[in-house]
């Protein structure tokens, strides 16, 4: 089983360790990468990159051919705990958002059961939240403590140069060249949430592909209306 088809959730195109910039988290990223530890706990404000770490953990997984599942706890209206029986087959679990299920004493119980069965299997659980493991709020105080049992790294969000870098690399993965000038004419004008930013890349990767125009200030003047 795939990454892409465990649960029947899609990874989103082009997310990968390339894709990522890592800047203040060089060392999150390295040892993500590297997929030696039982568990690593990720937590971070919306846009520090943390949904890209774990679905480029599982892309790297599936590519090497080992089955991997992504788990969008904060996605997904209406799951029961009994969702996670039998993910301990998989090599790698990546559950995101995982402050949604935290305080609800069947999820905790599950949860504390699923890292339990991977440990078993020595598989590997990468797991994401807002917030660090001492301020979930779970109530399992067994789970609890095996929260703590992995590395903790804090994501920290991108700077104006990092969303730069973001812009350049996100359009070069689209075959599109933007020029330092126009990255920063954009960030001048456009909201500055990781989001947005990819959001914008995309809508211009379409606008370029059917004008069959590079690039330029004027053109994304008139495609963008600013």
């Amino acid at each position: 089983m795939s990454s892409q088809l465990a649960l029947g959730i899609e990874l989103k195109p082009r997310v990968d360790f390339n894709g990522f910039i890592s800047a203040h988290n060089a060392e999150a990223v390295s040892r993500v990468k590297l997929n030696q530890d039982p568990f690593i706990y990720l937590w971070g404000e919306s846009g520090s990159g943390k949904s890209h770490l774990l679905q480029a953990a599982c892309r790297q997984q599936s590519d090497a051919g080992q089955p991997a599942a992504y788990v969008p706890l904060n996605e997904l209206p209406g799951l029961a705990p009994e969702m996670l029986d039998g993910l301990e087959s998989m090599q790698l679990v990546c559950l995101d958002d995982l402050q949604k299920p935290a305080g609800d004493a069947a999820w905790e119980l599950a949860l504390f059961n699923l890292f339990n069965r991977l440990r078993d299997r020595n598989a590997h659980l990468l797991v994401a939240a807002d917030r660090p493991p001492a301020r979930l709020a779970i109530a399992l105080a067994d789970l609890s403590s095996r929260l703590t049992w992995g590395p903790c790294y804090h994501l920290i969000a991108l700077d104006d140069a990092g969303r730069m870098e973001l812009l350049i690399r996100s359009a070069e993965q689209r075959g599109l060249k933007l020029p330092a000038e126009l990255a920063l004419f954009l960030l001048h004008r456009l909201p500055r949430d990781i989001h947005s930013l990819i959001a914008v890349v995309e809508h211009l990767d379409r606008a370029s592909l059917a004008a069959q125009r590079r690039l330029t200030i004027p053109f994304v003047r008139k495609v963008l209306r600013l």
